[in-house]
């Protein structure tokens, strides 16, 4: 089963686009969209339990991250190592499995991750040894997205405890960074899975539409952040 997508077109279009998709038997797979179908590239083995998500670094898309139920933290290089044999980062930093990883689209070197331990931490990718800042969400972290103009502000879906944005600011050169709590979502009645932010900018008036979305009652719900 696929359990997350990632496209390296993020920040500038591309002819060939490529796919990193994360499986739930622990693989990566990394595909190339062209001429109207996907051609496999490369495909291994990235953790022990489910590969819940998978994301490209923007700003360098040979880079490919991945987080798995086994609580591991991968980065992969694919110009070194176009087979997926060795990680350059496997971090145990999380204390549960990985679920959520997100490169920042404006800042080159923050990187957003999220686990089940209820923990957002953000990084500097050029020094992976401890997270610049975290911070608990009350729920497990399923899923996590940058805004699309503002640099700071990051979409929470705290699985049993709503949908939250944060404001997670870091200096210039991205040596520190500190994360509070902006605005919660807590009308969802089941497990807050998906969510995401409006890319419309013509949208954004009166606040940045949020489409979030929960998992038994099958509910989605748009509203807005106040900016």
């Amino acid at each position: 089963m696929c359990c997350s997508l990632d496209w390296t077109n993020r920040l500038q279009a591309e002819s060939r686009p490529q796919i990193a998709t994360s499986q739930s038997d622990g693989s990566v797979r990394l595909l190339e969209f062209a001429e109207s179908r996907l051609e496999t590239l490369a495909r291994w083995q990235a953790h022990d339990l489910e590969a819940w998500i998978t994301a490209f670094d923007y700003w360098n898309t040979s880079v490919v991250y991945s987080g798995g139920d086994d609580a591991r933290l991968k980065a992969w290089d694919m110009r070194m190592d176009p087979d997926g044999r060795s990680p350059v980062l496997n971090s145990r930093r999380h204390e549960a499995g990985v679920c959520s990883i997100q490169s920042n689209f404006h800042r080159q070197y923050l990187l957003a991750t999220g686990s089940y331990d209820e923990n957002v931490l953000i990084w500097d990718t050029r020094s992976m040894r401890k997270p610049l800042a975290e911070h608990n969400v009350g729920g497990g972290v399923w899923r996590l997205k940058w805004h699309p103009q503002n640099p700071s502000l990051l979409l929470v879906a705290a699985m049993y405890n709503g949908f939250h944005v944060l404001d997670a600011s870091a200096d210039v050169d991205c040596a520190h960074a500190s994360i509070q709590p902006r605005t919660s979502f807590m009308d969802h009645e089941s497990i807050a899975y998906g969510a995401d932010w409006s890319h419309d900018r013509t949208t954004c008036e009166d606040g940045w539409l949020v489409g979030t979305c929960s998992f038994y009652d099958h509910i989605v719900h748009i509203w807005r952040d106040r900016l």
